[in-house]
């Protein structure tokens, strides 16, 4: 847990008690189905600059405790919207990774996005929608297919494969619900030392 809240501090992500508006927010979304999930969720950003693009970051990953997803869609002016989602049924590393983007997608058309770039750092995600790459498996060309028709409903759509590098905050959340989930629908504090608990000031204050 010590190891996730210092990656997750590094980027400004913050879980509140179980006893806060949007920590109950966090929790009923976590346990919902995505779909239904997007549909019943309120979000605190809504479309502007109609003329630009939205940036979309996501993220998926598989692991023996379980599945999860996250993502980051930011706007022109530089809002973000952050989840975390656990995945209910059993997925491969390729599908969680296509679970993302799909809903991803879903949430971008929930609030009338008309413009979107995506990011994954998923090689074959990327390439198998770009085209460069062919689906051969029956679950990967059913993924692509539904998110070929989601993307339809973009005005203007990009999808660019990055290192995990540039994709920490949608890396951190998916890898956390997947390994942590239990803890992470409970009652999880993130908080950051300003300093050194051996510092001199540090010391004064607590004597």
């Amino acid at each position: 847990m010590e190891k996730w809240a210092i990656e997750l501090g590094e980027h400004e992500i913050s879980f509140l008690p179980s006893n806060s508006v949007k920590g109950q927010v966090l929790a009923d979304f976590l346990v919902e189905l995505p779909f239904d999930m997007i549909k019943q969720c309120e979000t605190p950003v809504t479309r502007r600059d109609t003329d630009e693009f939205w940036d979309l970051y996501t993220d998926g990953a598989s692991s023996k405790e379980g599945a999860g997803i996250g993502l980051l869609l930011v706007s022109p002016s530089g809002e973000e919207i952050t989840y975390a989602i656990r995945l209910k049924f059993a997925a491969s590393n390729n599908e969680a990774e296509y679970e993302a983007l799909l809903v991803s997608l879903r949430l971008a058309k929930s609030i009338d996005i008309q413009q979107l770039t995506a990011y994954v750092d998923s090689q074959l995600v990327a390439s198998q929608l770009n085209g460069s790459f062919e689906a051969r498996d029956t679950s990967m060309k059913k993924y692509l297919e539904l998110a070929k028709l989601l993307v339809k409903n973009f005005v203007a759509f990009k999808i660019k494969q990055i290192p995990r590098n540039r994709n920490k905050k949608a890396d951190a959340l998916s890898k956390l619900v997947s390994l942590l989930y239990d803890h992470f629908t409970k009652k999880v504090m993130v908080e950051v030392l300003e300093r050194k608990s051996t510092d001199e000031d540090t010391l004064m204050q607590q004597s």
